[in-house]
């Protein structure tokens, strides 16, 4: 009995707490739900449950709704309790009138606050949307109630072709208005994208930058940069990234090199994948490759997709090209081989701001080309804003047999790397 009664008290005491949080409604129709943290003439502070502290200028701001708060939350008579789940309904169940009306796509989170902006896409368990007030965010699906969409988009269930129309995602319901009205479980939905197949709208993107430079009695300068640029369908992907370093110590060059990578995938269902490309091309003079060049195909599996945790593999046959820089007398300057070639990448989210990535690509070939190289990337995301991150990562990249130069000099085996770099996404 002692135990129900704590149990009631709680739930009274988590009811009390929903019923007070203030409600910020913008001229643009957004709705956000938290708590007034500060208010001038010009300006209120708002802690918003998604989108953070808020400076929102007083011009920009429809209707401030603040419930006071009990003075003695201890004890909520049912007459009190009544009124708390009644405004709790009500304030899950307002719909912003712009919705279906103004041409924007609206979405509702869990927390009950609307965002009004442009859905990008939904895959992966993973929502992004430009939000009018926020800006581009990544949202987890979960964490999203409704999906309201203003024009019709492409649409992927699983064991389905792509289905182009109007869509609003209902709770636990996708619903498409097209030319065949489906009406399928949430849990079944794989993708949705609004430009379909084209347009610039199904590209995203992000950019890291890293540079030291010291003077005195030694002169350094270190330069990283890495990109990568994402095209997605509800069916397909095609990423391009690139990562260049380069360094010099008291005018010597201790690092120059670029690596480009492209994968064009086209998922099967919820865990195969087709790998239609996998290529990569890779330049390091110190490491006494001019040129290494490599095209295949693969098979990919998605071994977890969940909330917070990723992982995927592919495997598949591939064809390399290496142009060596020097070589010693007898030997040939460039090399043609088969390879095969094995993929991975695992992402998990630490905290809500840090995620942790480990990519990893191995390249088995003939002992003329290196028998073995593998490039292997740690990296620890912080999301310091929206769009800002601040990134540190550690790079293995590794040759069995590096092809000694011109003047009998092995190159090592082994590069590492270790950067700092502030990324920005788009």
């Amino acid at each position: 009995m002692k135990t129900f009664r704590r149990l009631i008290v709680v739930v009274c005491l988590t009811l009390s707490w929903v019923a007070r949080a203030d409600v910020l409604i913008g001229t643009n129709d957004e709705r956000f739900v938290g708590r007034v943290i500060e208010e001038s003439t010009d300006a209120v502070v708002f802690e918003s449950a998604i989108g953070g502290r808020l400076t929102v200028p007083r011009g920009q701001i429809r209707e401030l709704q603040r419930t006071p708060a009990a003075e003695t939350p201890a004890v909520v008579p049912p007459a009190a309790s009544s009124v708390i789940s009644t405004q709790t309904v009500s304030s899950m169940e307002w719909v912003p009138p712009g919705v279906g009306h103004d041409g924007f796509d609206w979405i509702q989170l869990k927390s009950g606050e609307w965002l009004k902006g442009r859905l990008k896409y939904v895959q992966e368990k993973n929502v992004e949307f430009d939000s009018d007030e926020l800006e581009e965010m990544t949202l987890k699906l979960k964490d999203v109630r409704k999906i309201y969409a203003a024009k019709p988009m492409y649409t992927k269930f699983e064991g389905r072709e792509p289905i182009h129309g109007i869509v609003v995602i209902s709770n636990e319901v996708v619903i498409v208005d097209g030319e065949e009205p489906l009406r399928l479980p949430r849990d079944d939905l794989t993708g949705i994208t609004p430009g379909g197949k084209t347009g610039i709208k199904n590209w995203s993107g992000k950019a890291s930058v890293g540079l030291n430079l010291q003077s005195g009695n030694t002169k350094e300068t270190t330069l990283n940069i890495s990109t990568e640029l994402d095209r997605r369908t509800p069916a397909t992907e095609f990423l391009l990234t690139y990562l260049g370093n380069f360094s010099e110590v008291n005018g010597a060059q201790n690092a120059n090199n670029d690596r480009v990578d492209a994968n064009y995938d086209i998922r099967l269902n919820r865990h195969w994948f087709v790998r239609a490309l996998q290529s990569e091309y890779y330049h390091d003079p110190l490491a006494n490759i001019d040129i290494r060049g490599s095209a295949g195909v693969g098979l990919g599996y998605t071994i977890f997709d969940e909330d917070g945790l990723e992982w995927w593999v592919a495997a598949g046959p591939s064809y390399q090209y290496t142009q060596y820089e020097t070589v010693e007398t007898n030997h040939s300057s460039s090399v043609n081989t088969p390879a095969a070639v094995l993929q991975s990448r695992f992402k998990a989210d630490i905290t809500k701001r840090l995620d942790l990535i480990l990519s990893y690509r191995g390249t088995a070939t003939s002992d003329e080309a290196g028998l073995y190289a593998h490039h292997a990337v740690s990296t620890l995301e912080f999301e310091v804003k929206h769009h800002l991150n601040l990134d540190v990562s550690f790079v293995w990249d590794y040759l069995q047999r590096p092809q000694a130069e011109d003047n009998g000099v092995v190159p090592d085996r082994s590069d590492y790397l270790l950067i700092l770099g502030v990324g920005a996404s788009f």
